[in-house]
């Protein structure tokens, strides 16, 4: 359940960067312009390395949770 949570929060920060705090283009402007499956494959790509990374550096601490 931690783990879903954590999955989530990280989802819905980089959506909320993509779609709403992204407003001058800085973080994601080079995107803007790729094709959808384009798009939709780096995003997916930067969300699994998201949660590989925090949930390899979190592990010893969420290790009695599993």
């Amino acid at each position: 359940m931690v783990l879903l949570m954590i999955a989530a929060i990280i989802g819905v920060s980089v959506i909320l960067d993509y779609f709403i705090f992204d407003y001058e283009d800085k973080h994601w402007g080079w995107l803007k312009k790729a094709s959808k499956p384009v798009r939709r494959s780096v995003i997916g790509c930067y969300l699994l390395m998201l949660c590989v990374i925090y949930f390899g550096l979190s592990l010893p601490y969420i290790k009695p949770f599993l």
